[in-house]
């Protein structure tokens, strides 16, 4: 990817809670680029540090509870991760976060109208509730006049996502951080929430930063994927490389326990991920689950490397093993 044509650059970022004088790494050396106009998926099982990671690119993470060191680029310029007052001009107005509970980000006392006028010099109103009003219509909200005098507790999951969704692109931000945001959905209301958000691509030239654990929603949405373990990046690439032809055996096992309308069984992964804090040893975090593991992936870690142009994995070791590539 050329560097003209990135707009969020996040270098050898790594988060780590503090317990007493002591810091246990939750996200290592994290480092992803995001195309303008584009959608950079992250992937993995829950507990593997995707969240974190965009709570610390925004800057939301208590440097009381957590150490945050690396840094974070917005159109060549540096994000002030670590100085909270200094992240006030980005938040919203720059970066803005779509989180898997909208219902925590809506005030219940508040209606919704009440929530895009705040702050707002009464003089504007008129024009920011007509704007509002007609980008809701957009996403699908039937007589949004009538709906955003509601209050947060009446209305569905689906209907928040897209209420948050029209609030923060108010704002005119540059990237999106979309945060598992359809885990609470049903499929049809996913499908829908999937949609708008290609639309905020293609007509408001809105990049994407999207984290998940389900493959479907990556594979409709990305064009680039990293695969997150233990809070490390294991795999990355653009989206057919690292689906069809997966480089690392984690990668692979994600793959296979995909869903699939067959009555064959679901090949699901032995084991589970290691949890904060809990020592795996010197070599690969995944070595424990991995059938493939040798001697040197249980003594040494492995480093992130181009195995074929424009396609990295820390695994050295398994290369697909002539398994059937995934579609």
């Amino acid at each position: 990817m050329k560097k003209e044509d990135v707009i969020l650059q996040i270098e050898n970022l790594s988060v780590s809670m503090r317990a007493g004088k002591a810091l246990v790494p939750a996200v290592k050396d994290v480092t992803l680029s995001l195309k303008r106009k584009g959608c950079t998926g992250i992937i993995g099982e829950s507990g593997c540090g995707k969240s974190l990671t965009c709570q610390a690119v925004l800057g939301l993470l208590e440097p009381k509870k957590w150490s945050v060191r690396g840094e974070v680029y917005l159109e060549n310029g540096e994000v002030p991760i670590k100085d909270d007052r200094a992240m006030d001009r980005f938040r919203g107005r720059k970066l803005a976060l779509v989180a898997q509970n909208p219902m925590a980000a809506f005030d219940p006392r508040m209606t919704m109208e009440a929530h895009f006028l705040e702050g707002h010099p009464r003089r504007e109103w008129d024009g920011i509730r007509e704007n509002a009003q007609k980008r809701l219509a957009r996403m699908g909200i039937r007589e949004p006049e009538s709906v955003w005098k509601r209050y947060s507790f009446e209305l569905s999951g689906g209907q928040l996502q897209r209420f948050l969704i029209a609030l923060v692109l108010g704002l005119g931000p540059k990237v999106l951080l979309a945060d598992e945001p359809t885990t609470a959905l049903d499929r049809a209301t996913e499908e829908e929430l999937l949609r708008i958000l290609a639309d905020c691509q293609s007509q408001e030239g809105i990049s994407i930063l999207l984290v998940s654990h389900d493959l479907d929603v990556i594979s409709q949405m990305a064009d680039t994927v990293y695969v997150m373990y233990a809070g490390q990046i294991v795999e990355w690439g653009e989206k057919e490389a690292v689906l069809r032809n997966p480089l690392h055996p984690y990668t692979g096992g994600l793959l296979r326990s995909r869903p699939a309308f067959s009555k064959e069984r679901l090949k699901a992964m032995e084991g589970y991920p290691p949890r904060l804090g809990e020592n795996v040893g010197p070599g690969c975090p995944f070595a424990p689950r991995c059938p493939f593991a040798k001697r040197v992936c249980k003594e040494n870690e492995q480093a992130l490397r181009e195995m074929s142009p424009g396609h990295f994995s820390r695994c050295n070791c398994w290369s697909g093993h002539g398994e059937e590539k995934h579609g």
